[in-house]
């Protein structure tokens, strides 16, 4: 599901940033934001942001910032229209105070959720210029992380590109790409979507499972998880494939997902003993079971694993983290999150769709709790409204595909 603030009904949302290529410059942008935190509470907080407009007047806005940690949501909030993507929350206006002279301000709240430390963000852009408290004497660009340099967004598809979806969905799916080209804050920079992480691993993909359970697991049921986790993953691939053959150019048929290891907080909750995955225990991030970092692509996007104890065989590049009493879902370059007592109980399910709709934000589809391109019809990343992959959201990804596969070299 999207950046949504209820989370109890299906999930938290894809961990890729937004702000975007879209957005217009602006001559003379700048601005200065106060961030407070007026209350707290454990696990949650109410969050006040007012920004200040130190350029030219705008008579519409985006506010946009990056979450220090994963854990921190937005559930509800107010004075603007409210999304969140993996870390990255963006606030627009509401119909009322769009329009903000210079030196004016406006300002805006929440309330949010959050596990261990809450720190406040750092970075902050209004309309996708950066908020650094005076006004830039230059145009300004997007400023991309050390670890995923960036591309140069690519203005057309590429030349020869076999763009044919059923002509009901090609204006959608323009649609769709457009909302992700002015949201996402480096859509083409970021480099480390599922893509990227199933073409540093040569077509195949390994997990961790992160038990954040009471309950024991034994030798069955643990490959039961990994199975389903197969299945559901190839039910993504399989939309890359027509009549058996690669679409566009895509290389992979099957993609193995291999289970290399489980986190939990005591040993004994595992019933095996045989040494067929490797297992981490009591290693606490996130109040929750954690596989070990030096393992994780997440945290070695240079696909570096020297510190991984087995070495680069035995890294993960997603985690499957579940957790006991989690009535929703997450997804993103990290992983998915689910409750486990869903996951167990669906092991034969044919579509486990909240995994399914979280496997999608990690290969960067978006969520849609505020519109809807195709109304009324339903599909996976509308959570809630389909229970299989549908054929738009086949043709999502292979937009996704279209647009990133020249950084493979396809």
């Amino acid at each position: 599901m999207r950046r949504r603030v209820v989370w109890a009904l299906a999930c938290l949302v894809a961990a890729f940033a937004v702000v975007g290529a879209l957005k217009p410059a602006y001559a003379a942008a700048g601005c200065r934001v106060d961030y407070t935190v007026p209350s707290s509470w454990p696990g949650g907080f109410q969050g006040s942001v007012t920004v200040t407009n130190l350029g030219d007047p705008v008579s519409s806005w985006t506010l946009g910032f990056t979450f220090p940690t994963a854990t921190q949501k937005v559930t509800q909030g107010w004075n603007a229209t409210w999304t969140q993507s993996g870390s990255a929350v963006t606030a627009t206006n509401a119909g009322w105070n769009g329009s903000v002279a210079t030196g004016g301000s406006v300002n805006v709240g929440f309330t949010g959720t959050f596990t261990g430390t809450n720190p406040a963000p750092t970075v902050f852009t209004l309309n996708g210029v950066a908020c650094t408290g005076s006004v830039p004497t230059t145009t300004p660009t997007t400023t991309t992380p050390t670890t995923t340099p960036a591309t140069t967004a690519p203005t057309t598809a590429p030349t020869g590109d076999p763009w044919t979806p059923p002509s009901s969905l090609v204006q959608p799916l323009a649609a769709v790409w457009s909302h992700e080209e002015s949201t996402y804050s480096n859509l083409y920079g970021f480099k480390n979507y599922g893509w990227d992480q199933l073409f540093a691993g040569g077509g195949a993909i390994n997990y961790c499972v992160r038990w954040d359970s009471t309950a024991h697991v034994t030798a069955a049921q643990r490959d039961a998880v990994a199975a389903a986790l197969q299945r559901q993953y190839q039910k993504w691939m399989d939309q890359m494939l027509d009549n058996g053959s690669g679409w566009n150019n895509w290389p992979y048929k099957q993609v193995p997902v291999k289970v290399v290891g489980w986190a939990v907080r005591d040993r004994a909750q595992l019933e095996w003993t045989d040494t067929s995955v490797d297992i981490y225990v009591n290693d606490i991030n996130e109040n929750a079971p954690q596989c070990g970092t030096p393992c994780g692509r997440f945290f070695h996007q240079d696909g570096n694993y020297s510190g991984c104890p087995g070495g680069a065989s035995h890294h993960y590049d997603h985690s499957l983290w579940l957790t006991a009493g989690f009535s929703g879902g997450a997804g993103g370059d990290w992983g998915q999150r689910i409750g486990s007592e869903y996951y167990m109980s669906n092991l034969s399910t044919d579509n486990i769709h909240i995994l399914l709709h979280e496997m999608g934000h990690t290969y960067g589809l978006d969520d849609f709790y505020d519109w809807d391109p195709t109304p009324g019809q339903g599909f996976i990343m509308k959570a809630g409204s389909a229970t299989s992959i549908t054929e738009f959201d086949k043709w999502m990804l292979r937009d996704w595909w279209r647009h990133l596969k020249s950084r493979y070299g396809r």
